[in-house]
């Protein structure tokens, strides 16, 4: 039977023999294994229970939940705090014609060959009349019964007309020759929907509006 100090002995020799094995043990075996991440799911079940069902749109390529299909068909969600993707659609907004488009050409001149054109302007009311060549002359004032030659415009060109009195004008354009535009300018009693303006396209047609 062992004593005491033979049972010690015994111990520490046990004890030893374990401090000596256990560094030679691999570290792998006390390496704790990664769990795989899974795949996130781009369509939670959230999506499709209320109030979420109703209010938000699911991503492109899930299922669409009661507020995606309302957005589909009406292009509305019932919360109009959301930030919605516009609608895609293939109409093209109508575009209101130009006033060339709904009239017709009141004169027709034909440009030089440098495409411009000289404009006499008459004078035939007994007021002062303004005019102004949009981005080639300032508004300047015709004389009553006199009248000025606006020699080499470009085309297109824009002549803005008004009477200083506030009354209405006639204006009746007329081309005499090649790059000359012969415009006079008389009192009128009526208001139409003319207002002053001339506008001359680069073929040489004659609107007035």
């Amino acid at each position: 039977m062992l004593t005491s100090k033979q049972r010690i002995k015994s111990l520490k020799r046990i004890a030893s023999g374990f401090a000596i094995a256990i560094p030679f043990l691999p570290i792998a075996a006390f390496a704790i294994p990664k769990r795989p991440n899974p795949k996130r799911n781009p369509c939670p079940k959230i999506y499709y229970e209320e109030p979420y069902n109703s209010k938000i749109l699911v991503p492109a390529g899930c299922t669409p939940n009661a507020a995606t299909a309302r957005w589909k068909k009406t292009g509305q969600a019932v919360d109009q705090s959301i930030q919605l993707p516009p609608r895609v659609t293939k109409v093209k907004p109508i575009q209101p014609p130009l006033p060339e488009a709904r009239q017709s050409a009141i004169a027709m001149v034909k440009p030089m060959a440098d495409g411009k054109v000289s404009i006499t302007l008459k004078n035939d009311t007994n007021t002062p009349i303004s005019y102004h060549v949009v981005s080639h002359t300032q508004t300047r004032i015709l004389p009553v019964r006199e009248e000025i030659i606006l020699r080499e415009i470009p085309t297109p060109a824009t002549i803005t007309l008004v009477r200083e009195d506030g009354g209405f004008l006639n204006v009746e354009p007329v081309a005499t020759e090649e790059g000359m535009l012969t415009v006079s300018l008389d009192e009128k009693r009526k208001p139409d929907n003319n207002q002053g303006v001339i506008r001359i396209q680069a073929d040489g047609q004659v609107f007035l509006n």
